[in-house]
């Protein structure tokens, strides 16, 4: 299987190595056998990674590669990752991106590389995630894409995307894994990895909200009376916006209706309270707006099941 590795100036260090690192690994572990052959190939001669290593590539092949996986930009902020979508080089990877894909080929993207596949319009139509708290960015950059940024890694028609930093080697776990599930299995224990299947556990819901003024107005007042029962009509009027513009723009930046939202705050302030105090489930649930603990038990279930159930459509 060939598989080319597409850097670009300002790479993030660690994106670039896990996914080299860990088809290494598989390559040693396999033997003879199923081995991957990886090329490491930019559009320019080198780039510089974010820390300032220099790396040099092999020049592009002109015949698609069986895959080709795009490391992170190092970018951690909406505006950075948009100002470096509109750099040259990045035009000329969406190029040779469109054609490799023309061509038969596979296409992968973890963090912010998914950025890239999103700019060569290489997602339309597609499911795909993303560093969670890009999530609202990428939504408003990509409204063709079906975004579900608490996914660590989404498989849909030949394209492969996956979640923040070191979901890298998640990404390259799944590759491996399409091959042959035991190596797959073999080089995540050699390399310390946990199954990962969600972002879910790691995403702060507020920080995500700060991407949009009237959403974090929403995200403030809700946390001032998360031990409340919710009314969207009142939620509204304290934000000084009409229902349907609140249930929009949430939709828009969060992709989920105001009371998925609310729940995500309960449920997050829940878990802290149950790792941080000797209050039961009954008197945790009545301080998040739940009239008792059955009710919070039921919600966590079901968060976890549907992680599980994203877990099997993305496998």
């Amino acid at each position: 299987m060939k598989i080319s590795v597409l850097a670009l100036e300002d790479v993030f260090d660690t994106g670039l190595s896990a996914v080299l690192d860990t088809l290494e690994t598989a390559n040693e572990l396999a033997g003879e056998c199923s081995r991957y052959d990886v090329r490491c190939v930019g559009v320019r001669a080198k780039v510089c990674t974010h820390q300032g290593f220099e790396v040099r590539l092999a020049a592009k092949a002109h015949r698609a590669p069986d895959l080709v996986v795009v490391p992170a930009l190092a970018c951690k902020q909406p505006e950075t990752i948009v100002a470096a979508l509109a750099r040259a080089d990045v035009a000329d990877a969406v190029k040779l991106l469109a054609r490799w894909r023309a061509g038969g080929a596979r296409i992968a993207a973890a963090c912010t590389g998914t950025f890239v596949l999103g700019r060569a319009g290489l997602l339309d139509g597609h499911r795909a995630t993303t560093s969670w708290w890009l999530g609202p960015t990428f939504r408003r950059e990509f409204p063709s894409v079906e975004l579900d940024h608490e996914q660590m890694v989404i498989a849909d028609r030949g394209a492969l995307t996956a979640g923040a930093a070191l979901a890298h080697v998640d990404l390259a776990l799944t590759v491996i894994r399409e091959r042959s599930p035991n190596l797959a299995d073999l080089v995540a224990r050699h390399l310390l990895v946990e199954d990962r299947a969600s972002q879910a556990p790691f995403i702060a819901p507020g920080h995500i909200a700060h991407d949009d003024d009237l959403v974090k107005r929403f995200e403030t007042w809700t946390r001032r009376h998360i031990a409340e029962s919710f009314d969207l009509a009142r939620a509204a009027r304290a934000v000084g916006a009409s229902e349907r513009t609140l249930q929009r723009r949430i939709r828009m930046v969060l992709g989920k209706s105001p009371i998925a939202f609310v729940q995500d705050l309960r449920l997050e302030r829940a878990a802290h309270l149950l790792r941080t105090t000797r209050d039961n489930v009954d008197n945790v649930a009545r301080s998040v707006g739940y009239e008792d603990g059955a009710t919070l038990r039921v919600l966590i279930r079901r968060k976890l099941r549907t992680s599980a159930r994203n877990l099997r459509r993305t496998g």
